[in-house]
């Protein structure tokens, strides 16, 4: 009796560390994927009701938003039915085949014979594009074909490939190439473009280029622009005559002028209190009264402060005059920089015109 009591004790506590368990650590990509299926199933309804009101082109984005929020057989059927609806009988045709793909490997008979046997009534009408490049672009380094924005294998070269009716931009680039453009309009049967050997970025060696020339699109195809030369610079450039950088090295001139005298200044200031200090301290320093140890202090402090200041007044002449010394060439600025020193003050004046 006690052992099966312990076994039923044990079942509990398991099943109740499983449900703390389960509530502490939830499964949000199961959640999610079950949020995806109600958004895809709520958007699949929409397009039903648009191909039934006849609104083709919006019932076909409900169907391919379904599909990408949760993949499905049935909405790849809706799907090509209505692309076929539309005219884009080649993206019809390969939805078909690909819905026929995926209910062969679920065992969906059905369905598996009724795209097989849509996508097989398409195929005879369906038109075809052949992309042919030149001998040398093939297997260039970066070559890349496009088709309305999407590139094109290189295993589809020369082959002619399904594409859906109507107009379409074929694109060819490569680094260092011009980029090749041009416009088709398919209805029917096998269209062939021909891509041409591309063109160097670069003019040739010693030649001056008077105009380079894009490609662009407009409303009846690609049509040539022209463009000024990357090389060319407006005549009415004004030349930089450095005035703007000799006024700087004025004013950093004027700063380190200033910095020269306040320095001179506290340098003759703790010279006077220095001295002054020696009438208070005779003989010994140890031996100053109260006033000889107040100028000392004085001094020292002043001697610091010229010290300071002469080094950046130094470093400040110093840039002044590199900037002065690399300035293009143009006419001077009549600047005039005049300083006064009194006893109890420092004065700099700049005068000029900048």
């Amino acid at each position: 009796m006690n052992w099966t009591r312990l076994q039923l004790r044990k079942r509990e506590v398991l099943g109740s560390c499983l449900s703390i368990g389960l509530t502490m650590f939830p499964m949000p990509s199961v959640a999610q994927s079950a949020g995806n299926k109600a958004a895809a199933e709520a958007i699949f309804g929409q397009g039903k009701l648009l191909m039934q009101s006849g609104d083709y082109a919006q019932a076909c984005l409900k169907f391919e938003a379904s599909q990408r929020l949760d993949e499905g057989i049935g909405t790849l059927l809706y799907l090509a039915d209505c692309y076929e609806k539309t005219g884009r009988t080649a993206s019809a045709w390969a939805m078909f085949k690909e819905a026929a793909s995926m209910a062969g490997a679920q065992g969906q008979d059905s369905r598996q014979k009724l795209a097989t046997q849509r996508a097989r009534t398409l195929e005879p009408g369906l038109v075809k594009v052949i992309i042919d490049i030149a001998k040398d672009d093939d297997g260039m380094l970066g070559f890349e074909v496009r088709n309305d924005g999407v590139a094109v294998p290189s295993a589809q070269f020369g082959s002619p490939v399904p594409i859906d009716p109507g107009e379409h931009r074929i694109e060819a680039s490569a680094p260092g190439k011009r980029t090749y453009g041009e416009v088709i309009n398919v209805t029917k049967g096998v269209a062939r473009v021909t891509v041409p050997l591309l063109t160097d970025l670069a003019p040739p060696a010693g030649a001056l280029p008077q105009s380079s020339t894009a490609t662009s699109r407009s409303s009846d195809g690609w049509r040539p622009s022209k463009t000024a030369p990357a090389n060319q610079v407006p005549k009415d450039t004004p030349a930089s005559d450095g005035r703007t950088q000799r006024m700087f090295s004025y004013a950093i001139g004027a700063v380190g002028l200033a910095g020269i005298g306040v320095g001179s200044y506290y340098g003759l200031t703790a010279i006077h209190d220095n001295s002054q200090s020696k009438n208070d301290c005779p003989g010994d320093p140890n031996r100053c009264s109260s006033s000889g140890v107040d100028l000392r202090n004085t001094a020292l402090r002043d001697a610091r402060v010229s010290t300071i200041a002469f080094v950046v007044g130094g470093a400040a002449l110093a840039a002044g005059a590199v900037l002065f010394l690399t300035a293009p060439r143009g006419p001077l600025l009549p600047v005039t920089v005049q300083s006064t020193f009194t006893s109890n003050s420092a004065q700099l004046s700049l005068k000029g015109a900048f």
